[in-house]
């Protein structure tokens, strides 16, 4: 083979590499941008009793607020405990067709049947049944078991992906965006004057948006009110984002903090989603609701769950899944 046909073939080697390689970084891109949807493939692994009002392009999305604060001994010290619990549950349907997104919130009080375990107990407990009965992957056995539970509280509908962050990773992730301006309805008292936050318009810090998603009332029975904040603050960021622009440093913080952050959804389905929520949705097609139920005790008073409402349960869950409450 002469040296000219060696080079030839060298280049043409050298020529179809570089294309390949910029046709998959040009798909990856235009996934991204232009065919979100692509990027979520799934199949129904089972049928549940709402399964049949799934549109194949809706998307569902588990978010967990991890939380891992509990209160030490009669002094009233706080340290961090290595198992969480779940403070926040969203069940975030994303439908890439009509550019819309339905949000379902589950009270952290709801009193529900924890999965693999035959246990009765709270939803924000779900986390440390998984994580001291897994074995080794205690983390994994946590998230897994929260899932399921969330899961089967909702008869069985496909929660194809999650994303968990813990309230650390959050507050470093909105100190890292520059804070969100936000009207503070009432003064909430903290355990230090740190963990306060007077009333009304201000920028939120980390510290200060944690103060306000994770405040509660004295009252045990407040849980309801305080999904509701934690709504209308979830909603005012998005707002806020938007009209900033600040869903453009998403991406950027998001890959600085992912230790914080546990998900399987994939980087590319996390940019997406971004620019999904940056570009096409908008804040009237947002679209949210809660669980209700009523509170009882089973202690005389020391620990209040929340009995929910299985008809309600039932009219929300064909709302959120473009049943007939559509």
């Amino acid at each position: 083979m002469s040296p000219r046909l060696k080079l030839y073939i060298s280049l043409a080697i050298t020529s179809l590499i570089i294309l390949v390689s910029f046709s998959i970084i040009f798909f990856g891109v235009y996934q991204v941008y232009f065919a979100p949807a692509s990027l979520f493939s799934h199949d129904f692994d089972h049928d549940g009793k709402v399964e049949e009002y799934f549109e194949e392009r809706i998307v569902n999305v588990v978010v967990l607020g991890l939380h891992n604060r509990v209160e030490g001994d009669m002094s009233g010290e706080v340290y961090f405990g290595d198992v969480y619990h779940v403070d926040t549950i969203l069940v975030a349907s994303v439908n890439f067709d009509q550019n819309s997104l339905t949000l379902l919130a589950i009270p952290r009080d709801s009193y529900v049947r924890i999965a693999h375990s035959g246990v009765t107990d709270r939803i924000r407990q779900s986390y440390s049944y998984g994580y001291e009965q897994d074995g080794e992957k205690k983390h994994e056995g946590g998230i897994r078991y929260t899932i399921d539970t969330v899961s089967n509280l909702l008869e069985d509908i496909e929660l194809h992906y999650y994303i968990a962050m813990d309230i650390e990773g959050l507050k470093q992730v909105i100190d890292s965006l520059g804070g969100v301006y936000y009207t503070v309805e009432e003064p909430m008292i903290g355990f230090t004057p740190q963990e306060s936050l007077d009333a009304g318009p201000q920028m939120l810090d980390g510290q200060g948006y944690l103060t306000y998603l994770t405040y509660r009332e004295p009252d045990s029975r407040d849980d309801i009110n305080r999904m509701q904040r934690q709504k209308a603050l979830l909603m005012a960021t998005f707002k806020y984002f938007q009209e900033m622009g600040i869903f453009n440093y998403v991406i950027p913080t998001y890959s600085a903090y992912r230790d914080h952050v546990d998900t399987d959804l994939s980087f590319n389905q996390v940019a997406a989603l971004t620019l999904f929520a940056a570009e096409r949705l908008e804040a009237d097609a947002i679209q949210d609701y809660s669980l209700q139920g009523e509170y009882f005790t089973l202690d005389q008073g020391e620990t209040y769950y929340l009995s929910i409402n299985e008809h309600n349960k039932t009219e929300l869950l064909e709302k959120v899944t473009g049943g007939r409450g559509r």
